[in-house]
């Protein structure tokens, strides 16, 4: 019997102070954990297609509004982190095309995806935005 996923626990350092910018990060760990506590009851891949239109709804409010927020503010790495994005939605584009073959690995991969770019786009990479947002008084 394979182990059980863990969810992920919002943790108070995770916070960066930016409103716009956690609530981003909030609700892609929720949409983590809606995969995780799909996979843990073994119903994934049978409900993919939810976690799928939860993750273009992510990506159309939460990102899009994260860049524009960013873009008003005259954020000089606007294009990488926007690239950044784009490659994130790219991604998630891909699952879908594996998804809709029958690819019996893309629940596992969906989820290793996303844990790496919580832990690596959003722990590591954002916090060098928090900077300049500091900068500019934000919070």
């Amino acid at each position: 019997m394979q182990e059980k996923l863990k969810t992920i626990e919002w943790l108070r350092k995770y916070n960066l102070h930016v409103k716009t910018i956690d609530e981003t990060h909030r609700e892609l760990v929720k949409l983590i954990n809606r995969l995780v506590n799909l996979i843990n009851k073994n119903e994934c891949p049978g409900s993919m297609s939810e976690i799928f239109f939860a993750l273009i709804h992510y990506a159309e409010r939460f990102l899009i509004r994260e860049e524009i927020f960013l873009r008003d503010l005259k954020y000089p790495h606007l294009g990488q982190h926007m690239e950044k994005h784009r490659f994130f939605i790219d991604k998630i584009k891909s699952f879908q095309e594996k998804f809709s073959i029958g690819d019996p690995h893309v629940c596992m991969e969906l989820y290793d995806f996303l844990m790496e770019w919580f832990n690596e786009h959003v722990l590591k990479y954002d916090i060098e935005t928090i900077t300049f947002l500091k900068e500019k008084g934000i919070s």
